[in-house]
């Protein structure tokens, strides 16, 4: 695909981000009313619920199971105040059911989530307290998401199962995946000299790259900036469209010297598939990119991607569809590597 092609594909997917549409690379993320999933590419996967829509008194139980037999579920609880206030020792109440001094960041390990599941599984809601301050966390959702845990995992049927148990032995249950090994280059300082570049490898591209241009003038003061990758070659970013609350970002990898040949950084999602590159960020050879869903930037998805002296290759990415109030959202993972 030309160049130019690959450009306008990207800003049309682009468009859509911008008036904070739901993002096609979102198809491994599953909505059940008040809770999501999703799975990795280790075959590791997050169920999380929310407190729904009281954005005030934001709440989350995060449920991570690893692929493979005898894998178990574990948990984290999460509760916050919109105002910052402090929050002291939480109880946490479902039926008959009650834990005192629990933390406001709380890890369950897995014997503490079975007993909570088994007090989750026919309940409305959990119910959290510090005295001053209460929570909920709706559970409408939880056994269509664990199910579909079950499912992508390749449990159902298994005595392992959350939801639907059987007498499949645990061994028939799919191996977890091993993570792809990746380590970033770390770049060279960047140089006093190399801000100089910046306005002529920013024309040189207009002319053999205009789309960002034509999506957005230079007149409307688009955001530009280089970043040194080897001894002879830069990250050149620049801003291709602007929202209310985030832009997208064209990046290019440049020759340092005239005619300043480039081409364009290859940033593929968890899919192969090209990536937008949302409100950028370049450091330690990573590059980061986050997406919101809206201003408030409770929800949204994150990518980052490493250097690797050629090329930047998909490093980790991140889906958290549920807009529920907590600051970055609830991240669930869909890609994720292992440093060599």
């Amino acid at each position: 695909m030309a160049c130019h092609e690959r450009m306008i594909m990207k800003r049309l997917a682009i468009a859509a981000l911008l008036l904070a549409l739901p993002w096609a690379a979102r198809a491994k993320v599953y909505e059940f009313q008040n809770w999501a999933i999703a799975c990795d590419n280790t075959r590791h996967c997050t169920a999380n619920g929310s407190q729904g829509g009281d954005i005030d008194h934001p709440a989350s139980l995060q449920l991570d199971r690893d692929g493979g037999p005898g894998a178990r579920l574990t948990g984290h609880l999460q509760a916050l105040l919109a105002d910052d206030g402090k929050i002291g020792p939480l109880t946490l109440s479902i039926g008959t059911l009650n834990w005192k001094r629990l933390a406001e960041n709380q890890d369950f390990d897995a014997a503490q989530t079975a007993e909570l599941l088994a007090a989750m599984r026919d309940a409305d809601a959990i119910a959290l307290s510090d005295g001053p301050h209460e929570w909920s966390i709706a559970l409408s959702g939880l056994k269509a998401a664990l199910l579909k845990m079950d499912d992508l995992q390749g449990r159902v049927g298994t005595s392992g199962a959350l939801i639907k148990k059987g007498g499949k032995p645990e061994s028939s249950v799919p191996p977890a995946k091993p993570a792809p090994l990746l380590r970033p280059i770390e770049p060279p300082p960047y140089r006093d000299s190399d801000q100089a570049l910046l306005q002529p490898i920013l024309q040189a591209l207009s002319k053999t790259d205009p789309e960002c241009w034509n999506e957005m003038p230079d007149a409307e003061n688009p955001e530009a900036n280089l970043s040194r990758l080897n001894a002879h070659q830069l990250l050149a970013m620049r801003e291709c469209s602007r929202g209310a609350y985030q832009s997208s970002y064209a990046a290019w990898i440049v020759e340092d010297k005239p005619p300043y040949r480039a081409e364009q950084a290859a940033l593929s999602d968890e899919d192969g598939q090209d990536a937008p590159l949302m409100n950028p960020a370049f450091e330690h050879g990573v590059l980061s990119g986050y997406g919101k869903l809206r201003g408030i930037g409770d929800c949204g998805d994150s990518y980052s991607w490493a250097w690797t002296g050629r090329e930047f290759k998909l490093m980790s990415a991140e889906k958290a569809p549920q807009c529920s109030g907590i600051p970055g959202g609830v991240p669930l993972r869909v890609w994720t590597t292992r440093r060599k």
